[in-house]
């Protein structure tokens, strides 16, 4: 669907909406002069119109059960109009039980494709009702202005500043100048604190030069003072002691040493070996299962005796249904009176037979039984004999590995202590342990010393002209971030200047921003007058004519020319500070008259009517 720029209402139909019980036909003109006594139905041709478009009444408030005719309880608002090439169309909004539907040229739409036609409700009513955007929308119209304000490029700024504002900003990529001059005043900051920062190392270099001239005097005494007892001590430290015969003895031990714990790792080799494979001789031992022989017999007994019990229940059962005229069990003839007791003595034989033949085969299951106890017992107990010899055996050989441990690690134990006598002797001397601690002491103090003074020489007399030249160089970057945010405060007033001419009205002036000369920076400051009267204080006839500048000036800003809806027209005497672009409805209370909707002049149509 493609935006409607501009268009003009030609005609309504209304039911179940107000005071708009049964359908009611109105055609419109531009303008269109609407009068009747109050509650005749006025107010509701306005909210008729913004529910076509918007879904909500004239002033955008939610709760649409009041719109409802309370004896139709039925919407219907038909709105038939002519766009920017007096094309007809048709919008169609209904609500029924909740719910809502809408129809474009006989098409379902939704909501979200009215506003790709007609705008955003906010745009649309600041335009169709002059109260709208200050009393409804308060500070949100600012958004909405600031969203259809023109963009103003730095190249069209520059070219309105004098010529040396012009050339000092020209390199300058100024996308907001709010961020530009925040950016700006933080490096100054910087700099600020770089001049304090250098100051003060220029200061301390100077004082540090004599201090560390002092402070060399110093360490050099320090120094000669250690030496002197570091010397002492050592002389002492050795003194009678054959130190070569210590470092000999010392490496022979801990030869030994080292033998002692090779041979304690290797004595048990063989014997660790052996207790491996009795483990595992002795987890195999555990894993065998007793294998019965007398399984399959067993089975073979039990199944023989579970068919000679199937066997001698069929003959019980043949025995008991024996009757004269019951088919034979054998032959399947008819048994007579005279037959039936041979028949009989037959079939008990048969059965005695049978039974004998079980209970024979029950003795065979008992004694296979018997002998699979036996066998079973015979491999458990043999299984036992041969885990617990076994797990004696391995008793011992962990016994005799863990004295070869014990032994090897007494060894080694006697030659660490004797290592470690030795080490004490060559390093303490005939020191003893407070002087050995004096004379470490000394050695690190020395080596300190020794650090202190290498790094004193090490520093070379401070460059105070370096430090004057650095602190020069920062001041004068000050002195350009200062100029640069003089040229953009300027730059920032013209530029706000430029944006916010589109917002220029006959009578009503709005605010969105202020520039504070000082800095450059912008404030909000939202504010709405006319003729230099703050809003608020403005009668029903002036806030109308302010409405309808407003109203004019959505639409330059939108590009979208819509009809215009004027209430209270009895309250205003004329609008001759501003003059409306598009079509006009004129409201206007007479006092117990009934409605007129009265189309001054009519609104041309094409012929054709647009799909």
């Amino acid at each position: 669907m493609n935006k409607i720029e501009k268009f003009q209402i030609t005609g309504m139909t209304i039911s179940g909406f107000k005071s708009y019980e049964k359908p009611t036909e109105l055609v419109f003109g531009n303008p269109t002069a609407i009068t009747g006594g109050n509650g005749r139905g006025k107010t509701s041709i306005a909210d008729a119109i913004a529910f076509a478009v918007t879904g909500l009444p004239f002033f955008g408030e939610r709760g649409l059960d009041r719109l409802h005719n309370e004896a139709n309880p039925d919407v219907y608002v038909q709105m038939r109009f002519v766009d920017e090439n007096s094309t007809p169309h048709e919008l169609t909004r209904t609500r029924q039980k909740n719910r809502m539907t809408i129809h474009y040229d006989g098409y379902e739409i939704r909501q979200m494709d009215l506003s790709d036609l007609f705008g955003e409700k906010d745009v649309f009513l600041s335009i169709f009702n002059p109260l709208y955007f200050i009393e409804e929308l308060g500070d949100t119209g600012k958004s909405l202005l600031e969203m259809y304000l023109p963009r103003v490029s730095q190249a069209e700024v520059l070219a309105q500043l004098s010529e040396p504002v012009r050339r000092h900003l020209e390199k300058e990529e100024i996308l907001s100048p709010e961020a530009y001059l925040k950016a700006r005043r933080e490096q100054i900051r910087s700099l600020e604190e770089q001049i304090t920062y250098t100051t003060g190392q220029r200061d301390q270099a100077a004082a540090q030069k004599k201090c560390n001239a002092e402070r060399n005097g110093s360490l050099s005494q320090q120094y000669k003072a250690l030496q002197q007892e570091l010397a002492g001590l050592k002389k002492k430290q050795f003194s009678g002691v054959d130190v070569d015969a210590l470092n000999e003895k010392l490496l022979d031990h801990n030869a030994r040493y080292s033998e002692a714990q090779r041979d304690g790792q290797t004595d048990d080799t063989e014997l660790r070996e052996q207790l491996t494979a009795l483990r595992e001789k002795i987890a195999a031992r555990k894993a065998e299962q007793y294998q019965s022989k007398y399984a399959q017999p067993l089975a073979d007994a039990k199944a023989r005796v579970q068919s000679l019990s199937v066997q001698y229940n069929r003959d019980a059962a043949a025995y008991q249904a024996l009757v004269p005229g019951a088919p034979c069990p054998i032959c399947r003839r008819s048994v007579t009176e005279e037959e039936l007791p041979r028949i009989q003595e037959e079939l008990r034989n048969s059965a005695n037979a049978v039974r004998i033949q079980g209970q024979e085969q029950q003795a065979q299951i008992a004694e296979l039984q018997q002998l699979d106890q036996k066998a079973r017992e015979t491999f458990e107990r043999f299984q036992a004999d041969d885990l617990e010899k076994w797990e004696a055996e391995t008793r011992q050989l962990e016994s005799k590995i863990q004295q070869l441990a014990d032994d090897a690690a007494a060894q080694a134990e006697s030659l660490r202590m004797k290592i470690q006598q030795l080490t004490a002797d060559l390093e303490y001397g005939k020191l003893t342990q407070e002087e050995y601690d004096r004379l470490q002491v000394c050695q690190e103090e020395c080596r300190q010393c020794e650090a202190d003074m290498a790094a004193l020489q090490s520093v070379d007399d401070p460059d105070t002209a370096g430090f004057d030249r650095q602190i020069a160089g920062l001041k004068a970057e000050i002195a350009e971030q200062k100029k640069l945010i003089s040229d953009v405060t300027v730059y920032a007033s013209k530029r706000a200047e430029m944006t916010f001419s589109a917002l220029r009205m006959n009578r009503v002036e709005i605010s969105l921003f202020d520039v504070v000369k000082s800095t450059g920076e912008w404030k909000d400051a939202f504010k709405f007058t006319y003729n230099g009267r703050r809003y608020d204080r403005l009668s029903l006839s002036e806030k109308v004519r302010a409405g309808m500048e407003v109203s004019e000036l959505v639409k330059r800003l939108t590009g979208r020319n819509y009809p215009v809806f004027v209430d209270n027209m009895e309250s205003i005497d004329d609008l001759e500070n501003v003059r409306p672009t598009g079509q006009l409805f004129l409201a206007k209370c007479v006092s117990k008259a009934a409605l007129s909707v009265v189309p001054v002049r009519p609104i041309p149509i094409t012929v054709s009517k647009a799909a």
